[in-house]
C-alpha cells in the first residue's frame, strides 16, 4: 500500500496575472515612468522615529506581501506573475515639512522605484518643521501592485513591524502568492455588458483624444473641492431616505454636475471598485477594478436610484476581466479612452491609529499623483462624516479650465439631492449652470 503524503503542497511559482495587473502593465509600456502610475501615500509618525528601525519594518513588510516583490513577464502567450528575494526598500531624508508636490518631485527625481526589477517601494521621510517629535512618511509604489486599500494594510502591517523590531521578535511567515480569480459564468458576463453599454456614447469633447499615452504624459490640473460641516451628515440622511449609500448620492451628484457643464445625458463614468474577497483582506496589491457606470438623463428626478441600481446591477458582473468587457462593449474607433472618460473615487473606510511600540501611526487619504482619465474626481470621507474632495485634470484638455465651475456645480447638485445648504463662504442659495448646447458649455 502507498502511503499518502500530508505534506502542504508547495506554493506555486507563478499565476497569472489579473486583467488590472495586465492593464498596469501594458500602460507602462506606453508611457513608462509616467506619475499616473505610480502611488504616493502618506503615513503620520507621532513620536521619534528610528530610521534604521524603520526601513527595517519596512523590509519585513516587503517580505510578507508578495506583491510588493513581484515580477511580471510575458511567456507562452500570457503575463505571468513571479516573485523574486525580498530587499530593504531605500529611505529619502527629505526637506523637514515637505509637503505633498515636493515629496513627489524628490521621490520620482530619485528614480529609485523599478517595477520590473519587483523594487515597488520606496521610502521618504520629512520631520515636521517646529522640531517635535512628529513625522511624515511618504510610500512611493505602483498601481501594479498597490491600491488605496493597500495603504491601510501597509500602514497596519508597518506599526505592527515596526513594534516587533524593537521588541526583538520574529515576524509571521509571508503570505502566499495568490491566484487571480477566474469568472464563474463568462459567456453570460460577457451578454450583460454588451447589452449594458450597448451604444454608450463617450463624453461629449474631441473626437481625436486625447490618448492614454497623451494622459498619462499630461501634466495634472487639481482644484480642492471643499464642503460645508454637515454636508457628509446630510448626505448620510439623503442615501437612507434613497434606500442607497451614500457613494450613489455623491456619484449622482458628480454625474449631473458633468451634465451641468456639457449637456451629456448618456455617458459612462468609470469609478474603482474592490475585488477583494475575504482571504485577501490583510493583502497588498491591485486588487480592484473599475466599473463603468452608464449614466442616463441625469437630471430627471429619479436619477440617484437608477444610478444606484446600474451600478448593483454592474457589481454583480464585475468579475468579467476588463479587457473582455472592452472587447464587448467597445464597437466605435477612435483614439479616446474607452467606454469612459470620467472617473469618480471614492474612500470610506476607516483610518484608525496604529500603535507601532513607542511609536503611532496613521495613514490619510491617497492623492492622485498623474492623469488617468480626461476628468477625474478625488472624494474622501474623514473623521467626523467630513468630506473632502479634488478635481483632476490634464492641462491644455477641455476640463482643465472648468474645474473650478465643476466645483460650484457638484456642491450645487449635492445640496439639491441632500439640502445640505449652499456652498462653502456662499449661504446663498444653489444657483444652476446647466446649459443645453455644449458648445456653449465648452468655451
Amino acid at each position: 500500500m502507498t502511503p499518502t503524503d500530508t505534506s502542504p503542497a508547495a506554493p506555486p511559482a507563478w499565476r497569472p496575472a489579473s486583467a488590472t495587473e495586465r492593464q498596469f502593465w501594458f500602460a507602462e509600456r506606453i508611457a513608462s515612468g509616467s506619475p499616473a502610475w505610480r502611488v504616493l501615500s502618506t503615513v503620520r509618525l507621532e513620536g521619534v522615529t528610528d530610521r534604521t528601525t524603520l526601513v527595517a519594518a519596512a523590509a519585513r513588510v516587503v517580505a510578507r506581501h508578495p506583491a510588493l516583490r513581484s515580477v511580471f513577464t510575458p511567456a507562452a502567450g500570457q503575463l505571468r506573475c513571479t516573485t523574486v528575494a525580498p530587499a530593504e526598500p531605500p529611505l529619502l531624508m527629505l526637506p523637514p515639512g515637505a509637503d505633498f508636490a515636493a515629496a513627489a518631485r524628490e521621490m520620482a527625481a530619485s528614480d529609485l522605484l523599478d517595477p520590473a526589477a519587483g523594487h515597488h517601494v520606496v521610502l521618504g521621510l520629512s520631520e515636521d518643521p517646529d522640531g517635535g517629535a512628529a513625522s511624515t512618511l511618504y510610500v512611493l509604489t505602483h498601481h501594479l501592485v498597490y491600491d488605496g486599500l493597500s495603504h491601510e494594510v501597509f500602514t497596519a502591517d508597518l506599526a505592527r513591524a515596526y513594534a516587533r523590531v524593537v521588541a526583538g521578535e520574529p515576524e509571521p511567515a509571508p503570505l502566499a502568492l495568490t491566484p487571480a480569480p477566474r469568472p464563474a459564468r463568462p459567456a453570460e458576463f460577457t451578454a450583460y455588458w454588451k447589452e449594458a453599454l450597448d451604444g454608450a456614447p463617450d463624453l461629449p469633447g474631441a473626437d481625436d483624444g486625447p490618448t492614454q499615452r497623451e494622459l498619462a504624459r499630461a501634466t495634472p490640473r487639481f482644484h480642492a473641492v471643499p464642503f460645508p460641516d454637515g454636508v457628509g451628515d446630510a448626505t448620510r440622511e439623503a442615501a437612507r431616505r434613497l434606500a442607497c449609500p451614500p457613494f450613489a448620492v455623491l456619484l449622482t451628484a458628480y454625474a449631473q454636475a458633468l451634465y451641468d457643464l456639457c449637456g451629456a445625458e448618456d455617458f459612462c463614468i468609470g469609478t474603482p471598485v474592490s475585488t477583494r474577497t475575504p482571504d485577501l483582506a490583510d493583502a497588498i496589491g491591485c486588487l480592484l477594478t473599475t466599473l463603468p457606470v452608464r449614466i442616463r438623463r441625469p437630471a430627471e428626478p429619479d436619477a440617484c436610484e437608477r444610478v444606484w441600481k446600474t451600478f448593483t446591477d454592474g457589481l454583480v458582473h464585475m468579475d468579467l476581466p476588463q479587457d473582455d468587457v472592452l472587447r464587448a462593449a467597445r464597437t466605435r474607433p477612435g483614439r479616446r479612452l474607452p467606454l469612459y472618460q470620467a472617473l469618480f473615487a471614492y474612500e470610506s473606510w476607516q483610518r484608525p491609529e496604529h500603535l507601532a511600540g513607542p511609536l503611532r501611526m496613521r495613514s490619510e487619504p491617497v492623492t492622485p499623483l498623474g492623469v488617468q482619465a480626461e476628468i477625474q474626481f478625488q472624494l474622501n470621507e474623514l473623521p467626523g462624516q467630513r468630506l473632502e474632495g479634488l478635481l483632476q485634470a490634464p492641462e491644455g484638455g477641455i476640463w482643465a479650465a472648468r474645474l473650478e465651475r465643476l466645483s460650484d456645480a457638484v456642491r450645487d447638485r449635492l445640496t439639491l439631492l441632500t439640502g445640505a445648504g449652499g456652498r462653502p463662504n456662499d449661504p446663498g442659495p444653489p444657483r444652476s449652470v446647466s446649459l443645453t448646447n455644449s458648445e456653449e458649455n465648452f468655451r
